[in-house]
């Protein structure tokens, strides 16, 4: 695989798992929970609500696992498919 589709597979991925983290209605009564335990005008539960901060800890987590196992086909994998998710979304978005 190129490397410059390593990378934008990566990134797909990183700010798919972003998403989940922040805004998904999945992870909402998770994030409501942390709110609440922690105070919903907390550094912390901002960082859960916070595109831009989430993503400063997510990035680095995904990157050492594509770094470490680069030709893994289940890595590989779960890339395409949170890419694929992160892009589905914003077709969805714009429909």
């Amino acid at each position: 695989m190129p490397a410059w589709l390593l990378v934008a597979l990566t990134i797909g991925a990183i700010m798919r798992l972003t998403r989940l983290v922040t805004a998904d209605y999945i992870t909402k009564p998770i994030r409501e929970r942390l709110a609440k335990r922690w105070g919903e005008d907390s550094k912390r539960a901002y960082l859960i609500e916070c595109d831009y901060c989430a993503s400063f800890y997510v990035a680095p987590v995904v990157a050492t696992v594509v770094v470490l196992w680069p030709d893994n086909r289940v890595i590989l994998i779960g890339l395409i498919a949170l890419t694929a998710s992160f892009l589905a979304g914003i077709v969805a978005a714009h429909e």
